[in-house]
């Protein structure tokens, strides 16, 4: 609980002191107000370092930090409530008519004094309530830190692992057999030790593997010398060498632990001098260079023999790089029938007794489905039901309860998977517990991830320019390489694919890490987040109270809204950040309530039948993501796309009517994404005069257009998009590129199914373009085919590329291009039931 509500406490920190809100509180005249809440808030934020340490013992403490939890959501929404009239007032000088701004300076919510008056006493009140808290605190024995030392661990002891090989072992011949194959291959030059990395979640039998190796007879002939070293978080170097002596000589207490270092490695270099030895650190989590590099010159200056190996298991990838990893051998789940026979082994007395008790066996295989192929799992309950005395009633207990309502042992998978949300740095554990609210098997957009958190202010930027998708990215890539997430697919069916861009993959939780997450997260008491899947208009209750701090409103599947009430935003306007309406078939419109949310960052939808946006939608000049999905729109004009200055993302996907895109477009120097996917109607993008705004760049990073035949040029605004890293063209009519668009920041470009277009410009300028894929593009490979093309030369210095006279036929999207209309349609249909059920 207190890792929880410290985040919460230093997200409120951050938002605090955000240049943004500095700037809001002095125009609200409650700068002073602010920084005495701000002293009130870090000096508690010090009282939770303790406090997370001692909550174990205390079950008061535990109550004090609910308590604590709801007051930080309090001065939250009151955060929130400042920003949004704030953002309101901006609007209204903007947009307002005279009599619109003469009603909001005589209104009691938004006249600026009796708003700032209000604020005041809110905020006072809050700051009384936290130095209260303080002196709870103090009464219970938490004492005020400031240095943020790690937690110790309470509840999960120190996980010893040994070379022995368990009793119950089923699976990974075939991983075993890879290693096995590796190390006795001769590898390793002078100065140098081969290493193979066993990388996987906790429980998925890294350690059982490595056992399985060490007690390998054929190991034991082609060493001189065996050692195991569980090294678990505490990679200290002089530690892990005693340690290394010890399991060389087969003893403890050789060397004493107040030894002097130069006394150790003494030592070491006569135990290993002239050995081959192969050496197992399990359990490792160090990512630091140098501490690796340092263990490592000591085991070369050790002298052991050339041949000489290191296994190393880990849960994170990154460990594997730092180690330098000659193999790295990536754990997946057991396959069915090696997870049956181990559930058999722990809960069957005698083998081959399930066939005894063919009702259990069949209630067994529905528990070891549920345990989604992780081993540790497996043998938990299997061992669990094996003292249960075939008792079928207990049996069917087991099978329809969740994993992780069992009582915990020491040994559970529980403490294991605990044990990586512990090493997660703070600010990217409150990501990983947000991941709980999608349901149990979501497959992740990144983007939809990133846009989720920054709905919930979860992000804890280093310094004020650092961009939220920048820190999202960071988060995600922590979060696979610890296994916690993991990468579902290479690429989205809706995104374009680019191989060295995060945003566009798509992303999966194993059901186990799921109910951990669920598991820690403490709900607040007030809804934030609803998320409904299936759900009819009936079940909706828009002028339900619970919609009055909610942040994140998601909406998906079949839901059958002919059309959604006026006022049904009207309770969400001051807190909802990220809207998303997906598949709702018979919605037209949008009500006008929506432009009331002046706190909106994202926006999603995908509704195919949705003709017409509100025509206030401009008031939202506060949006940073726009997607539009399947909609009848055909004109952006309403919208004036081009005051939303602080849009970042803007994606069409599937608009069959979208005939053009505004100049507007062009002004939107904050846009960092742009797509269009299947615009089949887009004929132009409408340029306006480019003279004398070429000092005007865009931020544009990444831009796609996939499957619009009828367009035959991109815009010419183009070319101020100096940044431009991602760019990919599919199924055009384009006869040529921007005559100067800008190359030399490009790192991955792919055209395919362009025959009108002829050349490439500025390719002289492509000096960090990675991959360059053209497929049935006739008049590109005419020029650029490494056998006869009077081009090649211009690319040949791009490490990855590759230039087809034909389509791919796995590349879905060039197949799309090449079909009729007729099973175009049907090629849809299949995709867009593929993805609802992935998301489902």
């Amino acid at each position: 609980m207190a890792e929880v509500v410290s985040g919460a406490a230093s997200t409120l920190l951050v938002n605090l002191t955000t240049k943004s809100f500095q700037e809001i509180a002095l125009a609200c005249g409650l700068e002073d107000d602010v920084k005495k809440f701000e002293s009130s808030l870090r000096t508690i934020n010090a009282y939770l370092i303790d406090a997370e340490n001692k909550q174990a013992k205390n079950c008061s403490i535990d109550e004090w930090l609910k308590q604590l939890r709801e007051a930080f959501d309090d001065a939250g929404d009151i955060l929130d409530e400042i920003e949004y009239e704030a953002k309101l007032n901006e609007v209204v000088k903007m947009y307002g008519s005279i009599s619109t701004k003469v009603h909001q300076f005589f209104s009691y919510t938004s006249n600026p004094l009796t708003f700032r008056i209000r604020m005041a006493h809110k905020i006072k009140d809050m700051k009384q309530k936290m130095d209260e808290k303080i002196r709870e605190g103090r009464k219970l024995g938490i004492v005020e830190q400031h240095v943020n030392t790690p937690a110790l661990e309470h509840n999960l002891p120190w996980r010893e692992t040994t070379s022995s090989l368990p009793f119950r072992v089923c699976g990974r011949l075939e991983e075993k057999e890879e290693i096995i194959k590796s190390l006795m291959t001769q590898k390793s030059e002078a100065n140098s030790i081969d290493v193979i990395s066993i990388v996987g979640i906790g429980g998925l039998g890294k350690t059982t593997l490595a056992q399985m190796v060490y007690n390998d007879t054929p190991m034991k002939k082609h060493f001189d010398l065996l050692m195991w070293v569980c090294v678990s978080d505490d990679f200290d170097v002089k530690k892990l060498i005693q340690r290394i002596i010890h399991a060389a000589l087969k003893r403890e207490n050789v060397v004493d632990a107040n030894s002097s270092l130069e006394y150790m490695i003494s030592l070491l270099n006569q135990t290993l001098h002239g050995k081959k030895f192969l050496l197992v650190l399990d359990d490792v989590w160090n990512e630091n260079h140098s501490k690796w590099d340092e263990l490592r010159n000591h085991l070369l200056e050790a002298g052991g023999d050339k041949g000489s190996k290191i296994i190393v298991t880990t849960r994170s990838r990154k460990v594997a790089d730092v180690v330098r990893s000659n193999l790295v051998m990536k754990l997946e789940a057991l396959p069915e029938n090696e997870c049956w026979r181990l559930f058999a082994k722990c809960a069957f007395q005698v083998e081959k007794d399930e066939e005894k008790y063919p009702r259990l066996k069949q209630i067994g295989e529905q528990i070891v489905k549920k345990c989604k192929g992780v081993p540790l799992a497996i043998t938990t309950l299997g061992c669990l039901l094996r003292s249960k005395c075939h008792d079928e009633n207990e049996w069917r207990k087991i099978r329809d309860s969740e994993v992780w309502n069992l009582h915990q042992e020491k040994t559970d998978i529980l403490p294991s998977l605990k044990l990586s949300y512990n090493h997660l740095p703070s600010e990217v554990k409150q990501c990983f517990l947000y991941c709980s609210c999608f349901p149990k098997d979501y497959v992740y957009d990144v983007i939809e991830l990133i846009i989720f958190w920054m709905a919930h202010g979860l992000f804890q930027p280093t310094c004020e320019k650092e961009d939220a998708e920048d820190i999202g990215e960071l988060y995600i890539e922590k979060l696979v390489s610890t296994s916690l997430l993991q990468i579902h697919e290479e690429d989205s069916f809706f995104f374009p694919k680019f191989r060295n861009s995060m945003a566009f993959k798509k992303l999966k939780m194993h059901d186990l890490v799921h109910d951990l997450a669920q598991l820690t997260m403490k709900e607040s008491s007030r809804t934030r987040t609803v998320m409904q899947v299936g759900q009819q208009e009936a079940s909706m209750e828009w002028t339900s109270d619970k919609f009055n701090y909610l942040r994140v409103l998601h909406l998906t599947n079949d839901m059958e809204l002919s059309s959604l009430p006026d006022d049904c935003f009207v309770k969400m306007k001051k807190h909802l950040r990220y809207l998303y309406l997906q598949n709702c078939p018979s919605l037209k419109k949008l009500p006008d309530s929506i432009c009331k949310l002046q706190n909106l960052q994202s926006l999603v939808l995908d509704c195919e039948s949705l003709q017409e946006l509100p025509k206030n939608m401009n008031k939202l000049i506060y949006l940073q993501y726009l997607f539009l999905i399947s909609s009848k729109i055909t004109s952006l004009s309403s919208m004036n796309i081009g005051r939303f200055q602080q849009l970042k993302f803007l994606y069409f996907a599937d608009c069959s009517r979208l005939v053009s895109v505004p100049s507007a477009v062009g002004r939107l120097t904050t846009l960092k994404k742009l797509g269009f996917l299947l615009c089949k109607e887009l004929v132009n993008f409408e340029d306006e005069e480019e003279e004398g705004k070429q000092h005007v760049n865009l931020n544009l990073q990444v831009f796609s257009i996939i499957g619009s035949k009828k367009l035959d040029a991109l815009p010419k605004w183009l070319e101020r998009a100096t940044k431009l890293r991602f760019l990919r063209i599919s199924g055009t009519g384009i006869k040529s590129l921007p005559t100067r668009l800008s190359m030399t920041s490009l790192e991955e470009l792919y055209i395919y199914h362009c025959e009108n277009l002829s050349s490439l410009p500025n390719m002289d300028q492509t000096h960090n373009l990675q991959y360059l894929k053209i497929t049935y593009c006739p008049a590109l490979y005419a020029r650029y085919n490494e056998e006869t093309g009077s081009d090649w030369s211009k690319i040949v210095h791009i490490p990855d590329c590759k230039i087809d006279e034909y389509a791919d036929d796995d590349d879905n999207i060039v197949m799309m291009m090449m079909i009729s209309d007729y099973e175009y349609d049907r090629f849809m249909m299949m995709k867009m039931k593929m993805m609802f059920e992935y998301k489902t």
